[in-house]
């Protein structure tokens, strides 16, 4: 299979490029199963992409430079229960023990604070029940984001389960997504609130370096648990991330 794609300016993650978890879904759509995405350079908008599928591979290219590439691959990720009591407190970046100064891009389609309900999906992570390392969000769902049939399409999924795991593992931390390993396990309808939750997988034994690893997960209205992902973060510099924008 091969098609031609364009990401609109909409959904953007930084303000030049799109958001992560949304380019790995487009990805993803191409494939069936769990899907393991890895961006290589941050895919630009409103510019006309390739996507080639072949046998179980997927690539996204801007010419001859390659953007992302997917692979189909059995995911096993142990998901922690939806907490009883969704209780939310404040956003990671902003405790006082959150690494950085670093604040998320205010516009990400996902989960900037300066976007509204209908033009962004409005997941605004915070912690939850007091646990450091472990974050949930409350995701209003509406038809601007669902297929024919009335459920969420894919690549939105993808896009929830992006933003919250920043928030759990590079909180304050300038970090750009490197790779989402994600399984779609049951259709969500594009009604009613679903929840989020999002956990550090790091050592705490271990240096932290460069590398961020989380978790995610979506909750549909009634508690079940509709997608899942394994999630690598790189931690560079704001200096990095800004240079990165003016090539986009």
């Amino acid at each position: 299979m091969q098609q031609s794609i364009y990401i609109k300016s909409r959904f953007n993650g930084p303000p030049s490029s799109a958001n992560g978890g949304y380019a790995s879904g487009m990805l993803a759509n191409a494939l069936t199963g769990a899907v393991e995405a890895s961006l290589h350079a941050p895919p630009p908008l409103d510019k006309e992409l390739e996507l080639i599928a072949v046998e179980g591979k997927a690539e996204l290219k801007l010419g001859d430079k390659l953007l992302g590439t997917a692979i189909e691959k059995p995911l096993e990720l142990d998901v922690p229960a939806l907490p009883p009591k969704f209780e939310l407190g404040i956003n990671p970046y902003e405790a006082p023990d959150a690494p950085g100064e670093f604040k998320p891009f205010g516009r990400c389609f996902v989960c900037g604070e300066d976007r509204t309900k209908g033009d962004g999906m409005c997941i605004h992570s915070k912690r939850l029940n007091e646990t450091p390392g472990l974050v949930g969000a409350c995701w209003d769902l509406g038809d601007e984001l669902a297929d024919e049939s009335g459920f969420i399409k894919p690549e939105y999924l993808w896009s929830a389960l992006d933003c919250p795991g920043y928030y759990s593992c590079a909180p304050g931390e300038p970090a750009l997504l490197g790779r989402l390993h994600a399984e779609i396990l049951a259709p969500l309808k594009a009604e009613g609130q679903a929840k989020i939750i999002g956990w550090d997988m790091g050592d705490p034994t271990k240096p932290k370096g460069r590398k961020r690893m989380c978790g995610t997960a979506v909750y549909s209205v009634d508690g079940t648990l509709v997608a899942k992902a394994a999630g690598l973060w790189i931690t560079v510099t704001a200096e990095y991330i800004q240079a990165v924008e003016a090539s986009v």
